[in-house]
C-alpha cells in the first residue's frame, strides 16, 4: 500500500491532496488526517489476530487518543468496540453508534455518575482499579437493579521501556491492584451477587516498540488464571489493554520504515494465549490513528541569537503538547523541500512558555517566513490533548479521502470561547 503522506515532485501529498496547494486555501495551523491510514491500521489489527485461529479476538479503539467523530465512525466500520474513560468519552462514543455491548469502560477516577450511567446503558465491563471502587460498584449495581461485568485491573510491575509518563504496569504508577491485592478482590467479588467477575484487566504503557515487555505480561496473566482457577473463579476474556507504538522517526521521508508496529507486536501478544478458551480484547488508540495525522503550520519568522537559531511557526505547545510533555520526537518537513539549505534550529511556537516547541535542535531547510512545514505522526495525543492556553482557539481538522478533503471541525474562535463565560 502506498504510504498516506509522500513526496511527490519534491511537494508533500496527503493520499491525492497536495497538501502545499491545500494549505492556501485555509487557515493554519491545522491537523489533516487520512482516511486510508485509519482504515489500513485497523484492518492490520484483524489480520494480526487471524495468525492463530483458536484466538477469539475483540479490538477496542481508545477514544483518548482523538475522539473527532468522523474519525470514530470510520473505526467503528471497520468492527472496533469503543474504550472509554469517562462519561464525556462514553456520549461520543455512544452518538457515533458504538454499541454499550461493545464499550468497556477503564479509568482510575470514575465518578459515581459515571459509574451509574455505564451500568444503567449496559456496557460490556467496567475495570476495576481499587478495592474502594469495586464496592462503589457493586452498591450501585444493587440499587440499580442491574448485572455489571467487571475486570479487575492488575498492575504487573512490569517495566514498558517507554517514557515514564505513559508507563503505566509498575507499583510506583497510579494505575491498577498488586498481584495479591487483586487475588483478594476476586475472591471478594463472589459475595456480590450483582457483580460478575469473569475478567482481567491490564495495561503496562504506551508508545512501546518491543515485544518484549508484552510476552513477559502474558505469561504473568497465565500463571494468575491458573491461580484463580484453584479457587474455582474462572476467567472468561482478558482485556490486554494497548500500548503499541508507533514511528516517530521519519515516516514523512522512508517509505519502507514501519508505520506502526501492530504487525511485529499483537500477533506474539496474542500468541501468549494460543489455546486458551478466553475472548481476548486489546484497547488500541495510538496506533490506529498516530500515523494518520499531520499537523501543519506556517512560518511567522526567524529569530537568531548567539547561541540558537529558532524557526516561530503558528503551531504551538496548545495545538501539540507531546514534545514538551514527553521530550516526544516527531518528525518535522517542509511541504516543499530542497529549496533551501539545511539549518540546525528549534521550531517553536508563539505561546508565552520556554516549553513551548515541537522541535529542538533538528535539521531542517532553512524556510522563510510564509511558508510551511508538516509535523508528522500527529493524529494520537494531539487535539485530544490541546488548550485555550494564551486565549488560542482550538484549530480545524480535515479528512482526506481520495482527492477529496473534509472539514470535520471546523475550529473554534475567540468568541465562542468568549460566548462560555457570563460577561
Amino acid at each position: 500500500m502506498r504510504p498516506p503522506f509522500y513526496f511527490k515532485n519534491n511537494r508533500l501529498f496527503c493520499e491525492d491532496i497536495d497538501v502545499t496547494t491545500f494549505s492556501e486555501t485555509v487557515p493554519t495551523p491545522f491537523y489533516l488526517y487520512s482516511k486510508s491510514e485509519i482504515e489500513y491500521n485497523c484492518q492490520a489489527v484483524w489480520q494480526a489476530a487471524k495468525q492463530d485461529s483458536s484466538v477469539d479476538f475483540m479490538p477496542y479503539y481508545a477514544l483518548k487518543a482523538n475522539y473527532n467523530p468522523s474519525i470514530l465512525k470510520l473505526i467503528k466500520a471497520q468492527g472496533f468496540g469503543a474504550d472509554i474513560v469517562s462519561g464525556g468519552e462514553l456520549y461520543f462514543a455512544e452518538k457515533t453508534g458504538f454499541p454499550a455491548d461493545k464499550t468497556v469502560f477503564a479509568g482510575v477516577g470514575k465518578t459515581k455518575e459515571e459509574i451509574r450511567e455505564a451500568i444503567q446503558k449496559g456496557l460490556h465491563s467496567i475495570n476495576i482499579e481499587s478495592g474502594e471502587e469495586l464496592k462503589i460498584v457493586a452498591d450501585i449495581a444493587r440499587k440499580e437493579q442491574n448485572t455489571q461485568r467487571i475486570a479487575i485491573r492488575i498492575n504487573p510491575d512490569i517495566e514498558a521501556k517507554t517514557h515514564a509518563y505513559i508507563s503505566t504496569g509498575l507499583h510506583k504508577n497510579k494505575f491498577g491492584i498488586s498481584t495479591e491485592q487483586a487475588f483478594e478482590l476476586y475472591i471478594e467479588t463472589q459475595k456480590y451477587k450483582n457483580i460478575i467477575a469473569d475478567g482481567i484487566h491490564v495495561h503496562i504503557g504506551s508508545q512501546i516498540s518491543l515485544a518484549s515487555p508484552f510476552k513477559a505480561t502474558g505469561e504473568y496473566l497465565k500463571t494468575f488464571i491458573q491461580r484463580l482457577a484453584r479457587k474455582n473463579i474462572i476467567i472468561k476474556f482478558l482485556d490486554l489493554g494497548g500500548g503499541i507504538g508507533i514511528n516517530y522517526d521519519d515516516p514523512l521521508t522512508n517509505a519502507q520504515a514501519p508505520r506502526t508496529f501492530i504487525d511485529t507486536i499483537l500477533p506474539q501478544y496474542l500468541a501468549s494465549f494460543s489455546g486458551l478458551k478466553l475472548k481476548l480484547f486489546v484497547e488500541l488508540g495510538r496506533s490506529i490513528i498516530g500515523s494518520a495525522g499531520l499537523l501543519v503550520s506556517k512560518v511567522l519568522i526567524r529569530k537568531h541569537t548567539p547561541l540558537k537559531q529558532f524557526m516561530v511557526v503558528d503551531g504551538a505547545i496548545n495545538n501539540l503538547i507531546r514534545p514538551s510533555l514527553y521530550q516526544a520526537h516527531h518528525q518535522i518537513v517542509p511541504l516543499e523541500k530542497g529549496k533551501y539549505n539545511s539549518i540546525t534550529a528549534d521550531i517553536v511556537g508563539p505561546v508565552c512558555e520556554s516549553g513551548d516547541f515541537l522541535a529542538k535542535n533538528i535539521t531542517i531547510e532553512d524556510i522563510p517566513a510564509g511558508e510551511k512545514i508538516a509535523v508528522g505522526s500527529a493524529g494520537a495525543y494531539g487535539q485530544a490533548l490541546a488548550s485555550n492556553y494564551n486565549l488560542r482557539p482550538t484549530i480545524s481538522e480535515y479528512l482526506v479521502n481520495g482527492t477529496e478533503v473534509s472539514t470535520i471541525f471546523k475550529g473554534r474562535t475567540v468568541a465562542d470561547i468568549a460566548n462560555s463565560y457570563t460577561w
